[in-house]
């Protein structure tokens, strides 16, 4: 949930708005006023209540939106929602600075949506650190992917890493490194409200320098909402220099939050056909959720020379290739049944190791140069 302050404009709409802002069971009231507060009260209530988000009843009028712009000069990142706005102050509203308004009349899902969306525009943008990894289907081997970059940036990088399983049923993270969790994500995400430094350390698993927050695969955990990633991501944002996301082939409304806060998101296929027109719907899908196309692009694993191209591939596809990890099974198979990282001095391992620097450096791996073979798959 979001601490929030309300302003009322009278007591006779006062309960009503109070309600509409508890049944979206996103908001925790953490203090309300009768009426608009002096210009130095604001001050107050931006620095020392420190609320998520202010919801403002526009019904006072000329007040309300002073009041609004009198918050915005303190801290212009705020979230101000006006609500029971009258249709001739809307634009007014606007003007004055309000992230969202809605109208005389609103429901509880108009006011959820509201607060989502001026999170979102406002705190919920595009973070230089985090990178997700969406694999087009099962066994695109998108979790070793993860792993092994992650042990990459942190050993050859020197980064701060933290990597989020966020592969909540389905995860082999845990698996990989042979570990038994006495705490998991699934936890941390049921206390974001709360969260604090111990509650994070209490959830994470420390392996080879880099930080994991593990899923316990528990068939009884509550599937998590965007609130709670929402709140996670703000929290860690300053604890880590890289955020790697291990996300499942689906993204949900949930997830959603991780994709769209990513600076870019890799598609993991492998040259099979079915991987690669897998990977075709899954940018068709973060198209629809709003992605912009330059924000993501593939990861091609277990490439071989006999392999199409990174030129054709993205020729058919419609999008990007970003990298190309060499397929060396025995290096993986090495490291799986030691339960380790892929030896840095093998084929695999030094891609990994050029793969992270070029996330350390914000620098895409350049695509190789064209050949062809592939388009009579994608034509039939």
């Amino acid at each position: 949930m979001f601490t929030t302050v309300i302003i009322q404009a009278s007591p006779e709409r006062s309960p009503y708005i109070r309600a509409l802002a508890a049944d979206t069971r996103l908001l925790q009231l953490v203090r309300e006023y009768p009426s608009v507060p002096a210009p130095y009260e604001l001050t107050r209530i931006v620095h020392a209540s420190a609320p998520e988000v202010i919801l403002i009843d526009v019904g006072s009028g000329e007040l309300a939106l002073h009041c609004c712009s009198t918050i915005k000069g303190i801290d212009a990142g705020m979230p101000v929602i006006g609500v029971g706005c009258a249709p001739a102050m809307m634009q007014p509203a606007r003007d004055a600075g309000f992230t969202t308004v809605l109208g005389e009349s609103f429901t509880t899902e108009e006011l959820s949506e509201a607060i989502h969306c001026s999170l979102v525009s406002l705190k919920g943008g595009p973070e230089e650190y985090l990178f997700s990894f969406l694999p087009s289907k099962a066994g695109s081997g998108a979790s070793t992917v993860v792993l092994n970059t992650a042990l990459a940036l942190a050993r050859d990088q020197k980064k701060r890493v933290l990597v989020i399983d966020a592969d909540l049923r389905s995860s082999i993270l845990s698996i990989l490194l042979d570990v038994k969790l006495s705490s998991s994500i699934q936890t941390l995400l049921g206390s974001t409200d709360e969260i604090d430094q111990f509650k994070l350390r209490a959830s994470t698993v420390t392996f080879e320098g880099v930080d994991f927050l593990l899923s316990s695969r528990s068939l009884d955990s509550r599937q998590p909402s965007w609130p709670q990633y929402f709140q996670l991501l703000n929290f860690v944002r300053g604890l880590y220099d890289t955020i790697l996301v291990d996300l499942p082939e689906l993204v949900n409304p949930a997830s959603i939050e991780l994709v769209r806060r990513s600076r870019k998101v890799y598609l993991v296929c492998t040259t099979e056909v079915p991987s690669l027109r897998l990977t075709q719907q899954r940018g068709e899908e973060l198209t629809r959720w709003g992605v912009p196309d330059h924000r993501f692009g593939l990861l091609v694993n277990r490439w071989q020379t006999s392999d199409p191209s990174s030129a054709e591939i993205a020729k058919i596809l419609g999008i990007q290739v970003l990298k190309r990890l060499p397929n060396d099974y025995p290096s993986i198979r090495k490291a799986q049944t030691e339960g380790r990282f892929v030896a840095p001095n093998t084929r695999l391992g030094k891609a990994f190791s050029e793969f992270a620097a070029a996330l350390a450096g914000d620098v895409n791996a350049p695509p190789a140069k064209p050949a062809g073979l592939l388009s009579s798959l994608f034509s039939r």
